[in-house]
């Protein structure tokens, strides 16, 4: 692997890590609101303004940022009853195929909501409300963590294709769970 590929899969690891970190944080403060919001109404009468529409922002960072991350620990959910008894040249390429329906399919919904924003920005459109949240900044954390994923998408394209290439498995994910298909 050459130095520019090196560094790219070191910068690409450091912003998936810290699109976790975001993300994690976001689920906190939703927690946060809720209760607040939930204690407000209780004891005070009065709950935090427009907190449904808050919790359901954050909800943005806490699904669309972990993506990339998830990809790179190969964490989604796969059903692999057939693929099991491949070799690898053949898993290599059905995981490049499906990193690329993937990146066709989210990398078309991150271009769809990213064409939006300058729209939305010049026009400051916001969600009705006491607090009149603006529109555009969890817009722009999703077609981020959307960017991320593509990303990572690419990666993995490239990693299936070089299996498919050379019969070599991919080297096993760092911090990845153990596959347990050899413990049966």
């Amino acid at each position: 692997m050459g130095a520019v590929a090196a560094l790219f899969r070191t910068l690409l690891g450091a912003l998936e890590r810290l699109a976790m970190i975001l993300s994690g944080t976001a689920l906190l403060i939703m927690g946060g609101i809720v209760t607040a919001s939930v204690l407000g109404r209780q004891l005070f009468n009065a709950p935090i303004p427009d907190d449904l529409i808050m919790v359901g922002l954050l909800m943005v960072c806490v699904v669309a940022l972990p993506l990339a991350f998830i990809e790179s620990q190969r964490g989604h959910i796969a059903v692999t009853v057939t693929t099991d008894w491949l070799p690898p040249r053949a898993l290599g390429l059905l995981r490049a195929f499906g990193a690329l329906a993937m990146m066709l399919f989210f990398g078309s919904i991150g271009y769809m909501v990213a064409q939006r924003l300058p729209r939305e920005i010049a026009q400051g459109t916001y969600y009705d409300g006491t607090l009149e949240i603006l529109t555009w900044p969890m817009k722009i954390v999703f077609a981020a963590g959307i960017l991320l994923f593509v990303l990572r998408l690419a990666v993995s394209i490239a990693e299936g294709l070089r299996t498919f290439a050379t019969g070599e498995a991919p080297p096993p994910v760092p911090g990845a769970a153990a596959d347990r298909s050899e413990e049966v």
